[in-house]
């Protein structure tokens, strides 16, 4: 047997000392109660106290399954089938990338505006969740999320349902679409790392995250900003804005494409970690 008996104080023993190598001790403290949590329906009291309870056997093979795979270097998110983004519970799996604590940073960035957005275009959508989360945000707002997979709008449509929140969902190739709504705002995280900088990602995120939705060409690594600031200057209304998550070492060549005079003051702003990460242009 692979715990010493079937206690939960052994179980998480296992747990623990088994993925010492890969996470740290408050990484492991976190997974580990959300894995108590999602399949056992343990709240926070339940896992201070209940110790000395004892699992089944089913239990323990389903806790070292979640250990397996991530021995394995899958996400965690995809092993629990949920993600927690900007206050929604979503559903994620590999037919799109795992929503990031960055992405978070771009909808608070959009908040912190304090405009009542009526129209939102989210392009590059994925799993759903910057359209979901503004949605949320702005209930009276129409809100169109457009994405060229459609393993990831039919995720995203599932996100719709689940959240009961009311988002339009479409498949279609940004580079190409012909856009026939206006908006107030214009919203994406499109792919924005070069091919030559896969060797430097992480394995959970080069071998189980969709690649279509990392990766552009070394020669043209703003290939999705040119044509999402085309997109702006026709769909995205006098006043309107232009938020973006962008490569940090590209911040400034993806700058230059806003500074004319189809926008007023577009700037970058820093994630927490300080990087430059976003940035917010206004339509004139």
């Amino acid at each position: 047997m692979f715990v010493a008996d079937n206690r939960v104080s052994s179980a998480k023993q296992y747990f623990f000392e088994a993925l010492a190598d890969l996470f740290s001790t408050s990484e492991c403290k976190s997974m580990w109660s959300n894995v108590l949590s999602t399949y056992f329906g343990w709240t926070p009291s339940d896992i201070l106290l209940k110790r000395d309870e004892r699992f089944s056997e089913s239990d323990l093979l389903r806790i070292r399954s979640v250990v397996k795979r991530l021995q394995a270097n899958e996400p965690f998110q995809y092993i629990m089938g949920e993600v927690y983004f900007a206050d929604l519970n979503l559903k994620i799996d590999q037919r799109a990338l795992v929503p990031r604590p960055e992405t978070e940073e771009l909808i608070a960035l959009i908040l912190e505006l304090g405009l009542p957005f009526g129209s939102i275009l989210d392009l590059c959508t994925g799993s759903g969740c910057i359209a979901l989360a503004l949605q949320n945000k702005f209930p009276n707002a129409q809100v169109l999320g457009v994405d060229l997979s459609p393993e990831a709008i039919a995720l995203a449509r599932e996100n719709a349902l689940h959240t009961k929140l009311d988002v339009t969902f479409v498949i279609d190739d940004v580079l190409n679409w012909q856009v026939a709504q206006t908006c107030d705002l214009l919203v994406s995280n499109p792919p924005y790392i070069p091919e030559q900088e896969a060797h430097l990602m992480a394995a959970n995120v080069l071998d189980f995250e969709p690649h279509m939705a990392l990766f552009v060409p070394d020669d043209d690594p703003l290939l999705f900003y040119k044509r999402i600031v085309a997109i702006a200057h026709t769909s995205l209304r006098s006043k309107g804005y232009l938020a973006l998550e962008i490569h940090e070492d590209l911040a400034a060549q993806t700058l230059a494409l806003l500074q004319t005079d189809a926008f007023e003051n577009p700037r970058i702003y820093r994630d927490l970690q300080g990087k430059e990460r976003m940035i917010l242009a206004q339509k004139a």
